[in-house]
């Protein structure tokens, strides 16, 4: 088998592939030893991953509803003390106590100091929830879940994952995502398609759990190839063909802005006294007889 992004064979690699960080929740959706080299899989831990995740966005999103890390470490939610220049962690501690610490060891002392003129942990702390990652890693980090979403559904046949790999169509986002220098920026989209706290029935039990994490690849009319992919509500999406988002925004106004992954696969957003909730089919396959009838094909 060769390596899904540098092509070279991994017959020595003992890495697995997380399509999706286990720091964003997932433990399912997981490519196996030798579909991505372990040189491949330290380069994107190290270089996109990690910086993006570690970003005020993610950190602050993971921090704020106790999404551990792969090592099961919960994220201190980032923030600085209103009126200085106090850059601090705070989290709860193993008894619901919070715990706050500065984020330089520098300003150690003046925090204690003026955690102590207080008589503990301030409310003068101000925390960012805005989810604003930088554009152009979390373009290279979609591209990267993008190629392997395809490899996840074309393993099924070794030859398709050969095409995958040795398809030119493909090499523009690889390259992207891999080494992000064959163009100057390659547009993703972002909105939020519902609020963070929205919930949804789980798979195998069938009980009101936090919608979490998703993705999809899906086609339009013209037959471009996009992946999305959705976080705590937050939907961002790319073109794997090409840094263009002209598809996506005639895919959009075609079909009432719409979310590739509610409505598409037979999901709907409902409210009741407050809250939101995801529900119907949920199912992969709505997704593909959705595009298959744009396409005339079913």
């Amino acid at each position: 088998m060769r390596c899904l992004f540098c092509k070279h064979p991994t017959t020595t690699s003992k890495s697995v592939e997380h399509i999706v960080p286990e720091s964003f929740g997932n433990r399912r959706h997981i490519l196996a030893k030798g579909v991505v080299c372990d040189k491949c899989n330290n380069y994107f831990s190290r270089k996109i991953e990690g910086p993006l995740l570690s970003h005020t966005s993610f950190r602050n999103l993971r921090a704020w509803y106790q999404v551990p890390t792969k090592r099961g470490v919960m994220p201190h939610l980032y923030g600085f003390v209103a009126g200085t220049d106090i850059d601090i962690g705070l989290r709860l501690g193993p008894h619901g106590k919070p715990e706050i610490r500065p984020e330089r060891e520098s300003f150690r002392k003046q925090l204690e100091k003026h955690v102590s003129s207080r008589g503990g942990v301030s409310d003068a702390l101000v925390f960012s929830r805005e989810v604003t990652p930088p554009k152009r890693l979390m373009s290279r980090f979609l591209g990267k879940m993008a190629l392997e979403a395809l490899a996840q559904r074309f393993l099924i046949d070794l030859s398709l994952f050969d095409r995958l790999i040795d398809d030119p169509h493909y090499d523009r986002i690889r390259d992207w995502a891999r080494l992000g220098n064959n163009f100057k920026d390659w547009p993703i989209s972002q909105r939020q398609i519902y609020p963070e706290e929205t919930l949804m029935r789980h798979a195998q039990t069938g009980e009101w759990v936090q919608a979490g994490f998703g993705y999809d690849i899906f086609m339009n009319k013209r037959r471009e190839t996009f992946f999305a992919f959705c976080i705590y509500g937050h939907e961002f999406v790319i073109n794997v063909g090409g840094p263009s988002l002209k598809g996506f925004e005639e895919w959009l106004s075609e079909n009432n802005g719409i979310s590739p992954l509610v409505e598409r696969i037979g999901a709907s957003l409902s409210e009741r006294d407050g809250q939101y909730y995801l529900e119907g089919t949920y199912e992969v396959h709505s997704g593909v007889q959705f595009d298959r009838k744009l396409l005339g094909l079913g």
